[in-house]
C-alpha cells in the first residue's frame, strides 16, 4: 500500500471526524428538540439523519482501516465479509437507502393526503433493488461495480429529494407566515445537500476510474453538502416548529 493512500484516507479519515462530531452536536439538538414536543414528523427526520450519521461513521471506519492497514485475512471469512462492504463503502450505501425510503414516507406526510399506489411502488421496488445491490453485488477492488452503487443510491435520491426539493419550493413561495416559510425552505436546503451527496462520491468514482487517486473536490463536497442539509432541517423545520 503506498504512502499516497494512506495519506489521503488520514485526511479524509481526520475530515470525516469533524463532520461525525458537527453531526453529534445537530442530532443532540434535534433530540432536545423532539422530547420537548414529541411532533411525529421531527422524530422521523431525527430517524433519517442518525441513518446518515451512521453512513458517515462507517465511512469513517473505513479510513481508519486503511491507515492501520488492517489485515483482512487474519479474521473469519464472515468477518471478512462484512468489513469488506464496510470498507468500500457499501454498507453505508445501504443505510442510506433506507434513509430515502423513509424520506419518501415523510415526503408524502408533509405534502400529500395519501400514498400514490404506483408511485409507492415504484419506490419500495427500485428502494429494495438499491438496497440489495449495495449490499450484494460486490467484488473487491472493482470499481466500475462500486460506481454503479453510487450511481443507484444517486438515482433512488433524485425520485424521492427532486419532487421533496420541488414541493418545498412550491410550499415556500405559496404560504405567507414567516414561521412557515422558514420551514420549507430548511426542507429545500436539505433536499439539495442530500442530492449533492452521492453526486459528489460519484463523480469522484468516475475520476478514480479515470486514474485520480480519489478525494478529490467531490469526495469533500459530499459530505459537507450533507451536514448542511441536516443544519438547514433544523434551523429552518425543526427549531421553530418546536419552539
Amino acid at each position: 500500500m503506498t504512502e499516497e493512500i494512506i495519506l489521503l484516507n488520514s485526511i479524509g479519515m481526520y475530515f470525516e471526524l469533524i463532520i461525525i462530531i458537527l453531526a453529534i452536536i445537530l442530532l443532540i439538538l434535534i433530540l432536545q428538540k423532539y422530547i420537548s414536543k414529541r411532533h411525529n414528523l421531527t422524530k422521523l427526520l431525527f430517524i433519517i439523519f442518525i441513518l446518515y450519521f451512521l453512513a458517515i461513521t462507517f465511512s469513517w471506519i473505513s479510513k481508519i482501516l486503511v491507515v492501520i492497514q488492517f489485515d483482512y485475512l487474519s479474521i473469519d471469512p464472515f468477518s471478512r465479509w462484512f468489513l469488506y462492504r464496510l470498507s468500500d463503502f457499501r454498507l453505508s450505501e445501504f443505510l442510506v437507502t433506507i434513509a430515502i425510503g423513509l424520506s419518501y414516507i415523510l415526503k408524502v406526510r408533509l405534502f400529500q393526503e395519501d400514498y400514490n399506489t404506483w408511485q409507492k411502488w415504484i419506490v419500495i421496488v427500485y428502494g429494495g433493488f438499491t438496497a440489495v445491490y449495495s449490499f450484494m453485488i460486490y467484488e473487491r477492488n472493482n470499481t466500475l461495480l462500486d460506481i454503479f452503487a453510487f450511481l443507484a443510491v444517486f438515482v433512488y435520491m433524485m425520485m424521492i429529494y427532486l419532487p421533496f426539493l420541488l414541493r418545498a419550493i412550491q410550499f415556500y413561495r405559496e404560504v405567507d407566515e414567516r414561521e412557515f416559510k422558514m420551514g420549507f425552505l430548511g426542507l429545500a436546503v436539505m433536499s439539495v445537500g442530500f442530492i449533492l451527496i452521492f453526486l459528489g462520491f460519484a463523480i469522484d468514482r468516475v475520476l478514480i476510474l479515470l486514474g485520480s487517486p480519489g478525494f478529490t473536490f467531490f469526495y469533500f463536497m459530499g459530505w459537507s453538502s450533507g451536514i448542511i442539509g441536516i443544519f438547514g432541517a433544523y434551523i429552518g423545520y425543526i427549531r421553530p416548529k418546536s419552539s
